[in-house]
């Protein structure tokens, strides 16, 4: 664990860029003010065992350059450098852990990303996730339900943040109510060790097993069921597609981990109500124009993201705005950071949920490796930001909060709401 230093914020870039990815805990409390800093003054600059890249139209370059730049992230210098450090016990484990990356779609270029997405493009269409628009509500209202009958005042709404994205796939992968709660510690743990690059590796690699053996069984009774795709996500995944291939046992299972730990939906409620407190002109402002919800959401996607950044891993020898990069080297990219870039974004540093220019965020990545998830994702955050504030109008945050200790993912650990 990195030691925390008073006046942290005053050390040379590098060993406060080096602190922040090794989980300083000062550093993660604003990690806008080194962002702005190493976009100042390095945008492209090697940290540990990546090159981190925090300027808007460097990242969106490096998006598009898919000769260049690989998607198959567990072969860059982030990974061989930790499996490294490991005893050969954890190597065994970490190993494991990352070679489900290989069947990840978010993780691979074509033709296997191409194959791969084939099976789920369908389930995650804009006019398949609008059509799921009330069973999200209905799930959202269940929640609010069980916060009211709690009688909690005030409540976490960091919970409901998470576990209202968490639900609505459960429903769309069929995982029965009674097993919800140990998928959702199981997802913990693998979320955060997609987040900190395991370092909860033991835990992350206890849950994964756990999630991999649910999957075989399940899929077990309906394999032999479902032979073409159908309006349900099991039944796609489960399908022969049009090229004659099915997803292999290890595809279903990474397919399964992926949906239910990743996703750019978690913790954007909880965020989102944070930047409305920071910003009550903004909040009024929704409050009497609900129709702006919709851009206001890829303002929340731009300004206060759940999800900071992504890898990628160079192809070879190459530059990044005249930066040297070294074949297979691991490339991060802090799309947080080139959503702040005052270079693409008026003010980038305050909220407005009427930004006419927000959806040019790329919060959810760009090009061919767009997030498969995103019209899921805005449903997800539209329903619970409109129920929540429908029954509580005065909500307010009730209680001092920290963020998780991740630098990949971030939401508060626990949000605190009173309702009155």
């Amino acid at each position: 664990m990195t030691e925390t230093t008073t006046g942290v914020g005053s050390l040379p870039l590098e060993e406060r860029a080096r602190r922040f990815f090794e989980l300083d805990d000062e550093l993660l409390k604003d990690p806008w003010t080194l962002y702005r800093d190493m976009r100042d003054q390095q945008p492209v600059m090697r940290v540990g065992p990546a090159v981190v890249v925090t300027r808007y139209d460097d990242i969106k370059n490096v998006f598009r350059d898919t000769e260049n730049f690989s998607n198959k992230r567990y072969t860059g210098t982030r990974v061989t450098e930790r499996r490294a450090a490991l005893s050969s016990s954890e190597v065994e484990r970490y190993d494991y852990l990352i070679h489900l990356d290989v069947n990840h779609i978010g993780q691979n270029d074509p033709p296997d990303h191409t194959r791969l997405r084939r099976f789920v493009n369908q389930a995650f269409s804009s006019r398949a996730v609008e059509a799921m628009r009330e069973r999200v509500t209905a799930i959202g209202n269940s929640l609010l339900d069980e916060i009211d009958e709690s009688g909690d005042d005030p409540f976490d709404l960091a919970t409901l943040s998470w576990r209202l994205p968490f639900l609505v796939v459960c429903s769309m992968l069929q995982v029965p109510d009674a097993d919800v709660s140990t998928f959702r510690s199981w997802a913990l743990e693998i979320r955060r060790g997609l987040g900190t690059n395991y370092d909860n590796l033991d835990a992350a690699y206890e849950a994964t097993k756990n999630l991999e053996e649910y999957v075989l069984d399940l899929i077990k009774g309906r394999r032999h069921e479902t032979s073409e795709a159908g309006d349900d996500l099991v039944s796609n995944l489960l399908a022969t597609d049009v090229g004659g291939t099915v997803l292999s046992d290890e595809e279903l299972v990474t397919m399964f981990a992926v949906m239910l730990t990743t996703g750019n939906a978690n913790d954007m409620i909880s965020n989102a109500v944070i930047a409305l407190e920071e910003w009550p002109d903004q909040r009024a402002l929704l409050k009497e124009n609900p129709d702006l919800l919709r851009g206001a959401i890829e303002e929340f996607l731009r300004y206060c993201p759940s999800a900071l950044g992504v890898h990628r891993v160079a192809v070879a020898d190459g530059e990044i705005a005249g930066f040297p990069v070294r074949a297979g080297e691991t490339v991060r990219l802090v799309v947080a950071s080139g959503n702040r870039d005052p270079r693409k974004f008026t003010e980038p540093d305050r909220l407005d949920v009427t930004r006419k220019d927000a959806r040019q965020h790329l919060d959810f990545g760009y090009g061919i490796h767009t997030c498969l998830g995103q019209w899921l994702a805005r449903l997800d955050i539209e329903v619970g930001l409109t129920l929540l504030y429908e029954r509580y109008p005065d909500l307010r945050i009730a209680a001092p909060f920290s963020y998780r200790k991740e630098y990949q993912f971030r939401g508060p650990q626990q949000l605190l709401i009173a309702t009155s």
